[in-house]
């Protein structure tokens, strides 16, 4: 039923997470110190975190390969401003239980390549809503901007993150015949 990771897809998957965090701090982290706004990095780093989404999802098509991938990715943003402040570890699990749940979505569809766009959404969604919860529950200062626009911030970061998916689509395209994405999936 479930098959386990190779060595080889581990480490394209903790290469996945660090490539992803690194774009995400030069260009994400920035726009949260611009703005002041918990989350705005959402805006830009949505069309990149689902770029890398699709990109994984497709050369490692096991139940969680998405999960493992924003595991060690939110591991990676706790010291910067990448979903929240800076030591605001309650990242780690609410971004790894979102990719659970596009884990199991992907598991049930069969990873196909509409099943991408869906899991991202709904991951995109709880993970949206979860913080936003919980950034209000301990107090923050600055949630009181996020809860009247998170709705608008789901929306955003949906169809920013479907551009993200059709580039990652047109990429594994390109290189979904390379002998190395062979020697990774198989």
């Amino acid at each position: 039923m479930f098959k386990h990771f190779s060595t080889k897809e581990l480490v394209f998957i903790a290469m996945m997470s660090a490539s992803l965090f690194i774009v995400n701090f030069v260009t994400g982290a920035s726009l949260v110190a611009i703005t002041g706004v918990p989350l705005s990095n959402m805006f830009i780093n949505g069309l990149f975190i689902a770029l890398w989404i699709f990109i994984t999802a497709k050369i490692v098509p096991k139940f969680g390969s998405l999960a493992v991938m924003l595991g060690v990715y939110s591991i990676l943003s706790i010291p910067t401003f990448i979903g929240g402040a800076p030591g605001f570890w309650l990242k780690v699990p609410i971004i790894t239980l979102a990719g659970f749940l596009g884990d199991i979505f992907l598991y049930l569809t069969k990873y196909k390549n509409w099943a991408i766009f869906i899991a991202y959404y709904i991951l995109t969604t709880a993970t949206m809503l979860t913080f936003a919860f919980v950034l209000f529950k301990l107090g923050i200062p600055a949630a009181n901007k996020i809860i009247p626009i998170v709705h608008w911030l789901i929306i955003a970061i949906c169809v920013l993150g479907t551009i993200g998916l059709f580039i990652g689509k047109f990429i594994y395209n390109r290189i979904k015949d390379k002998r190395i994405i062979q020697q990774i999936s198989s």
